[in-house]
């Protein structure tokens, strides 16, 4: 009886130390830097949009920097939420070179503040999406692929919401990814050209049909 009793010991904790174990065996390298990445967005960029929404000075400006902060509301506790299932562990804190951004873009005023925000917004989003991507198609994870398909719709929705405020420059996307991403060459190329066709594609209908809420 002690034996069988013992048995069933062992078998939970084997259970209860490999579920985890398994989880994480799911994440590959490319999976932990899509959530780590849009923590750190979140983090950087929800404080700064509210600004924009506070600070704008363009109606259109604070109206897309509320629907942006709006979203980052909504994304950031379901990647806490993976993240702390696969055992990912999230920064608490912008990287150095987001500081650098939110300062130069908080130290602007009127248009200039405006102007900034946009565009240094619209490179971050632009950066992420070819990460987002190939995590969409490649993860092994099913909610990782969930979130992976969440960030891919939200950055595309925001780069569209930026550029339908009329100041994005079509330079802006042209942006290389800072440290830290481990995709190679080919990845990196086909997620910056299919942010380059959609973007694009993007920039030129909002360009064609006009800015919403600008009168003539």
């Amino acid at each position: 009886m002690i034996y069988r009793l013992l048995g069933v010991v062992i078998g939970c904790m084997v259970i209860w130390l490999g579920t985890p174990a398994q989880a994480v065996a799911e994440i590959d390298s490319h999976d932990r830097e899509l959530l780590v990445r849009v923590r750190q967005a979140s983090l950087w960029e929800g404080p700064l949009s509210r600004q924009a929404e506070q600070r704008g000075s363009a109606q259109r400006v604070r109206e897309v920097g509320r629907k942006l902060a709006d979203d980052h509301d909504r994304l950031d506790p379901q990647v806490r939420a993976l993240a702390s299932r696969v055992r990912v562990e999230l920064p608490g804190e912008p990287t150095e070179e987001q500081r650098s951004w939110t300062g130069e873009i908080t130290g602007a005023a009127g248009a200039d503040f405006d102007r900034l925000y946009v565009n240094r917004a619209r490179a971050a989003h632009g950066s992420i999406f070819g990460l987002a991507s190939h995590v969409r198609a490649a993860t092994r994870d099913d909610a990782m692929r969930s979130f992976a398909q969440t960030a891919v719709d939200t950055v595309m929705r925001h780069m569209t919401l930026l550029e339908s405020t009329g100041i994005a420059e079509t330079t802006s996307l042209m942006v290389v990814p800072a440290g830290g991403n481990d995709l190679d060459g080919g990845d990196i190329a086909l997620g910056m050209l299919m942010v380059a066709i959609t973007g694009g594609a993007t920039f030129g209908l909002v360009r064609f049909l006009g800015v919403p809420g600008r009168r003539a």
